[in-house]
């Protein structure tokens, strides 16, 4: 028998299971597919794994195996980079791999457990999310740097530090740093006033656009073009204004928020 077993959520579809192997196998293409891993990772953050008896939550098992043993260690080498968007992914890369040979010698790869792929894709989603989330991280506030904007961040290198609130504070306004929408897809309240945003447009060509709650695009303001979260791109460089999942938003893009800010910052010196 063997050495794992696993208990998926009673919630989890077989389309679930298709988006999570395309995704493993960089075969996930269109929003509707990235919507339904989003669902899918969802729901998989209460499977189960059977170790020896011992019942552990996928969730859990990231968090104490992997994301402690590597995190600290990525983000220090990660910190050490000249050219994060250039070498951000061979990084990223290294470590995925290192989780995939730990499966490997822990035993739990099994081609009669299919659901072992299923965990396998969790574990290399989480730290895909991870790692590139960060590096994103790291490429903003250097850019930011360079910009001549003032801000204060979270230090990475501080575990606490990184599940503080919010990324960084601009003009004292709360702010985050995606590489993705994934954060619109609940209908409640956003938590932060800005959110720096690495949209995926086609073709693997990825633009940098700021998402503003309402009272935050107040204190720049402006002329808005109304439209939708699908949109955006045809729109831009010119402000727009989305609705969705009850979510009221205006997208700019980066460089253009960049220098409003940095004129309001001028100005109030």
């Amino acid at each position: 028998m063997s050495s794992i077993q696993i208990e998926l959520p009673s919630g989890f579809r077989p389309d679930h299971e298709h988006a999570v192997i395309a995704y493993l196998t960089d075969r996930l293409r269109g929003q509707a597919q990235w919507l339904l891993l989003f669902e899918a990772i969802d729901l998989l953050d209460q499977a189960v794994a059977i170790i020896t008896g011992n019942r552990i939550t996928f969730r859990t098992l990231y968090q104490q195996l992997f994301d402690l043993v590597y995190a600290n260690l990525y983000i220090d080498e990660l910190l050490a980079l000249n050219d994060v968007r250039q070498q951000s992914a061979m990084l990223w890369a290294k470590y995925a791999r290192q989780i995939v040979s730990d499966m490997a010698q822990r035993g739990w790869q099994f081609a009669d457990v299919p659901e072992t792929r299923l965990l396998l894709s969790y574990l290399l989603y989480w730290w895909g999310a991870f790692a590139r989330g960060y590096a994103l991280e790291v490429e903003v506030y250097r850019d930011l740097a360079q910009s001549g904007i003032t801000f204060t961040a979270h230090n990475l290198r501080d575990p606490q530090q990184r599940y503080s609130p919010g990324d960084l504070v601009v003009s004292s306004l709360l702010g985050d740093i995606k590489t993705s929408v994934y954060f619109l897809q609940y209908a409640t309240p956003l938590a932060h006033d800005f959110y720096i945003v690495r949209l995926f447009v086609e073709n693997r060509v990825y633009t940098m656009v700021v998402f503003l709650q309402p009272s935050a695009w107040d204190t720049i303001n402006g002329d808005t073009v109304e439209s939708s979260l699908e949109m955006i791109i045809q729109h831009l460089p010119r402000p727009v204004r989305i609705r969705y999942q009850g979510h009221e938003l205006v997208v700019m893009d980066y460089e253009e928020w960049k220098q409003r800010i940095a004129r309001q910052q001028g100005a109030a010196e």
